[in-house]
């Protein structure tokens, strides 16, 4: 058969909502495939190209898309990728931003409650029992920081649907808790992470998280090492990797967590200690990732865009909290040189002195003068010291002091004048000295 007498080949492109991991594009693929009159399918983002030489209707490939657990309409369906519709829906990421933000300043302001701040003290007194018990409240808060991941990880299709992939996702995560709580417990006090060693790694998560999130915007494909890809499109080992990966994340119960491990000194004990956290967090997270993984069509996709936006949230937050290791504040930058918001210190007899009662989620903005003692005092009560505000920092006036109830002395000279940060052990509560040439009476 010469060029001329050849069967023409044909393509269509069909936008697909509700993809966010290997498994998904190979279930999508399938499924196109599966489809009389198409011989190759094959994907840029979120779009797949069918090409052949007798391609289906729009009814017909609607249909085979929906039946696979995914979402699509004929607007999404046509010959030039660039007229279908389906591309980034700005106003719907913009509303679901705008819904959790004044859902949690709500939260804040009634309650006074920061559940993302909030973690309970995890010290060396605790028992075996207690550490389990501290996994099953710390569930909560992993559920608001990690959830996003689990549906990145739990999101499964088909019509063979069950709780396989939210169980691996589990798994994965109880391996990967206790295999580093069991290193860092070998590793005992002989060697810590400086402040900067830690940022690196919140750096490296946030960008992982920030194209995560860009990837189920369907803005781009999530790359992956060609040797990962091929495992992943054979079956649902993306859960169990993702969970493994999970352990590595820089979250706040688990680095208490692990700092607990470290103080054991002993890979049986910290490995230990953290299986048994690890198992109290998998009711909530293993019930949450079922509930994602059997809700299928349009449901799945609102739930998607909820869970990009969490994660895009969680990725500014980590940068963040990555560039405050190095001594690099977004809000020093962009702050007003004013005095509003800041608790100015009192000048008497050679003392400077200034006080706050201690909060979930803040200590206090300050200003002292420069060359004259200061003498702060943290008043904090028992209810408001959690595991992340209780040991207080600042590298620039040399202390680190963990909070007790009552009244915490802190005393430092300042020697020259700037905005200085002093922050909870974690980087997340973050809090500014500015140090002047001299007070206003």
């Amino acid at each position: 058969m010469n060029k001329k007498d050849a069967p023409k080949t044909d393509a269509l492109y069909v936008r697909v909502d509700g993809m966010y991991c290997e498994h998904c594009f190979n279930t999508v693929r399938l499924a196109l495939k599966s489809i009389d009159g198409v011989d190759e399918v094959s994907f840029h983002n979120n779009t797949a190209k069918l090409t052949g030489a007798d391609l289906p209707d729009s009814d017909t490939i609607v249909a085979a898309v929906k039946d696979a657990g995914y979402e699509t309409d004929a607007s999404r369906i046509g010959r030039d990728r660039r007229k279908i519709t389906g591309s980034v829906r700005w106003y719907d990421f913009l509303l679901i931003a705008a819904a959790l933000i004044l859902v949690g300043v709500a939260v804040n302001r009634i309650f006074g409650y920061n559940i993302f701040n909030a973690i309970p003290v995890i010290d060396s007194k605790m028992s075996l029992g207690m550490l389990f018990v501290t996994g099953l409240l710390t569930s909560v808060h992993c559920l608001g920081m990690c959830g996003a991941i689990g549906l990145f990880a739990s999101a499964g299709s088909g019509s063979s649907r069950s709780i396989k992939r939210p169980l691996l996702y589990n798994i994965g995560r109880v391996i990967s808790y206790t295999v580093i709580g069991g290193l860092v417990g070998l590793i005992g006090s002989v060697f810590s992470f400086s402040s900067q060693a830690q940022g690196v790694v919140i750096l490296i998560a946030a960008v992982f998280m920030l194209l995560m999130s860009l990837s189920m915007l369907g803005l781009f494909r999530l790359p992956l090492p060609r040797f990962f890809a091929l495992r992943l499109q054979k079956g649902n080992n993306d859960a169990f990797l993702i969970g493994l990966l999970n352990g590595l994340m820089p979250c706040g119960p688990l680095q208490a967590m692990q700092l607990y491990a470290l103080s054991t000194g002993s890979f049986f004990s910290g490995a230990l200690s953290m299986f048994l956290f690890a198992l109290g967090t998998v009711p909530l997270m293993l019930g949450s990732g079922a509930v994602i993984y059997l809700t299928k069509g349009k449901a799945k996709i609102v739930i998607g865009k909820v869970a990009s936006v969490l994660i895009l949230i969680l990725s500014v937050s980590m940068l963040y909290r990555g560039l405050a290791a190095f001594g690099l504040d977004i809000k020093t930058v962009l702050k007003q040189p004013d005095e509003s918001g800041y608790i100015t210190a009192t000048v008497e007899d050679g003392l400077q002195t200034v006080s706050f009662d201690l909060e979930y989620d803040a200590y206090a903005d300050i200003i002292v003068q420069k060359n004259i003692p200061v003498r702060l005092t943290i008043r904090a009560d028992q209810a408001k010291i959690t595991g992340c505000n209780n040991e207080v920092i600042s590298n620039d006036f040399g202390f680190d002091v963990v909070l007790q109830p009552g009244d915490n002395v802190i005393e430092f000279v300042p020697e020259k004048e700037g905005e200085y940060l002093y922050t909870c052990w974690m980087d997340m509560i973050r809090n500014h000295i500015r140090v002047v040439d001299h007070i206003k009476e």
